[in-house]
């Protein structure tokens, strides 16, 4: 009876602490709260709207953003961010603990307490309980508390540095997700890419190696010589060797994703080409140039150099005197049997202090001139990052109107080379074309098939690109 009596109060004990630990963390995080601003996390999230016509593309993200340990690590940075925050949120506050001080001492015979303790032993006003041994035993139990007042605010300039660089962590992790996003969205166009260009790649080598067995047999009934047999043997050796690097890019680009799926063995599942996707500049037509300053990373350096300007004036403060109150309450005696004999036991220590440095300053002085420095490479680092947030996204618009108008060029040539072959194909059969026309229809052929299929991959990147440098959202 008495065990399960015990059990019951370790688990009573026990669940009142995680109730009281959990709403110290509810409480934490309202006061993080406190300090986000309105709409901090809206970006362009309907940005990448049309990549969502491609499932495969959708599953393959959805899967790194779980799987990815670079994620883990970041989400773990960002917990180490609160829990600095929770610990300089405590900082402003009381500290108290229990106190259980045993201690046992000997003075020495020719000191003031030696001699003041044997001479006690002859005193008229203390009781035979109440003599001091020669060698002191002393034991105090209660409790001890401190409390620094922070009456010029330097611990709540701390507080809020430390809330500053919370978000600005939080920030960071949204960048880096959005920067792996945009990372796997672009190997993921490439391989769809690649898996064309081997396409097109094994479809004239077919061509190539018909037209190769043609001329071998024209050239045994004596219409062509050598060379051109050579010639079309070597195009045709030529487009076979492209084939093999277009697979080792494959390869290089599959271990890349799977390095972020923290899977080595897994298969990329993707589409067919073309991309299901608008590769122009009208999906970001309604963009303003104005979210720039919610993307994460030029958020982050804001919020890293509003937390370092707190922790600068901070720095100042140091100089100014600081009020600290400590005090203990509880009970003390040299003898155990008389410990808890109330209210005769009971002791109390209370000490107000203040301080304030006056000489060797140099210390609190460098550490003044450091956050400073910090604070303004900060600053620095945010103009930065402001420049290259807008010249980025300029690149990309540009890029992708560019790059648009040479695609449509491009189709037409497509057509064009296309029909050659055809057309040079049926002379060559009826000798009214050489061979030389034959090589020249089919290498200009494959080149803006090749170039027009370069065109479009480069188009996707760009709007993969665009889509990080307003700031992702997904």
């Amino acid at each position: 009876m008495r065990n399960k009596f015990w059990i019951l109060i370790f688990v009573l004990t026990l669940g009142s602490c995680q109730k009281a630990l959990l709403n110290e963390q509810k409480k934490v995080d309202i006061d993080l709260e406190s300090y986000k601003r309105p709409n901090e996390n809206t970006s362009v999230a309907d940005v990448q709207a049309c990549w969502k016509r491609d499932t495969l593309l959708l599953q393959l993200i959805d899967s790194v953003l779980v799987r990815s340990n670079d994620i883990k690590i970041g989400f773990l940075e960002v917990a180490m961010a609160r829990a600095d925050f929770a610990n300089q949120r405590g900082l402003r506050k009381p500290v108290v603990s229990g106190l259980v001080q045993p201690s046992l001492r000997k003075f020495g015979k020719y000191t003031m307490d030696g001699v003041g303790n044997y001479d006690t032993q002859f005193s008229n006003n203390i009781t035979k309980d109440q003599v001091i041994p020669e060698n002191l035993p002393d034991l105090q139990v209660g409790v001890q508390a401190s409390w620094e007042l922070d009456i010029w605010g330097k611990l709540a300039k701390r507080k809020k540095a430390s809330a500053l660089r919370y978000l600005a962590t939080e920030s960071g992790q949204q960048w880096f997700i959005t920067s792996l996003v945009a990372d796997v969205a672009g190997a993921y166009g490439q391989l769809v890419a690649l898996d064309q260009e081997l396409a097109i790649l094994k479809s004239n080598i077919e061509i190539q190696r018909k037209a190769f067995e043609l001329v071998q047999v024209q050239k045994e009934a004596g219409v062509v010589n050598e060379s051109a047999v050579q010639q079309l043997e070597a195009q045709w050796l030529n487009s076979r060797a492209q084939e093999g690097d277009v697979l080792q890019q494959i390869a290089v680009l599959e271990n890349q994703i799977r390095y972020y799926l923290n899977k080595p063995s897994r298969p990329i599942l993707r589409s067919k080409y073309p991309f299901q996707c608008a590769l122009d500049t009208t999906m970001f037509a309604h963009v303003q140039i104005d979210q720039l300053e919610r993307r994460p990373d030029i958020r982050q350096a804001k919020l890293a150099l509003e937390a370092a300007f707190e922790v600068k004036e901070s720095a100042k403060l140091a100089l100014k005197p600081s009020v600290v109150l400590s005090g203990i309450f509880g009970v003390q005696s040299f003898q155990p049997a008389f410990l808890f004999q109330l209210p005769a036991s009971i002791a109390y220590q209370l000490v107000g202090g203040i301080t304030t440095p006056w000489l060797n300053r140099s210390a609190i002085t460098s550490d003044i001139l450091r956050t400073n420095a910090h604070w303004k490479s900060l600053d620095l680092g945010y103009q930065n990052a402001l420049v290259k947030g807008f010249l980025e996204w300029d690149t990309q618009v540009k890029s992708l109107g560019y790059l648009q108008k040479q695609n449509q060029l491009k189709e037409r040539e497509v057509i064009l080379t296309k029909g050659a072959v055809n057309t040079v194909g049926t002379l060559f059969l009826t000798a009214n074309a050489s061979y030389l026309e034959v090589l020249t229809a089919q290498q200009n052929a494959l080149r803006s098939e090749l170039e027009l299929l370069e065109i479009s991959r480069k188009r996707w990147m760009h709007a993969i690109q665009l889509y990080r440098v307003l700031g992702g959202g997904w």
